[in-house]
């Protein structure tokens, strides 16, 4: 019988070394799923910081260079101006609330303008060919995305354009001045 004994206390020797192995196997396991997620939180938190807060702020080179082109531009219109201009006559338009061309349709652009016209005589051919006017504006603002006109480069390249399709339903008569934003709503 002392073999019995024997055997029965090493095999709650052994038992006790299989629980303390137990405890041992489950807490590197416990310590590593923690790390695993606290990894995934801090990444998912890093990806948020970076696409919401860090990456809106980067224009891409082409857009980087029309701010520079538009402020050399502006620097060579000075030099060549010996006497400064008059304030042209201002003409407030209808406000412009179109469809954006986004993939998913649901964003709109709320846009008003003023015209700054070198004179009289052309306000009042503004005011003639509105129909024309507005038509060509509408169709040029349908066909912008949000990231078209989301960048400041993007807001100017668009105002410029407004220029240009005003200035041509002028041809013959005269040249408008400036084109603003009074006001400029995305949602």
């Amino acid at each position: 019988m002392p073999e019995l004994d024997e055997m029965e206390a090493a095999a709650e020797t052994e038992g006790g070394e299989e629980e303390k192995e137990g405890k041992k196997k489950k807490s590197p396991l416990k310590l590593i799923i923690i790390l695993v997620v606290g990894l995934g939180l801090l990444g998912g938190g890093g990806f948020f910081a970076y696409k919401y807060f860090l990456a809106g702020d980067e224009q891409p080179p082409a857009e980087a260079e029309a701010p520079k082109k538009e402020a050399a531009k502006g620097e060579e219109a000075k030099k060549e101006e010996k006497a400064p201009e008059k304030p042209g006559a201002l003409l407030e338009m209808d406000p412009f609330i179109v469809n954006l061309a986004d993939p998913s349709g649901k964003r709109y652009l709320k846009l008003k303008l003023a015209v700054d016209a070198k004179d009289e005589k052309i306000k009042q051919e503004l005011e003639a060919r509105m129909p024309q006017i507005r038509d060509s504006i509408l169709l040029l603002l349908t066909s912008k995305s949000y990231a078209d006109i989301a960048p400041v480069a993007g807001k100017i390249r668009l105002r410029n354009e407004i220029l240009k399709i005003i200035n041509r339903a002028l041809i013959g008569v005269g040249a408008v001045h400036a084109v603003y934003f009074s006001e400029f709503v995305v949602q």
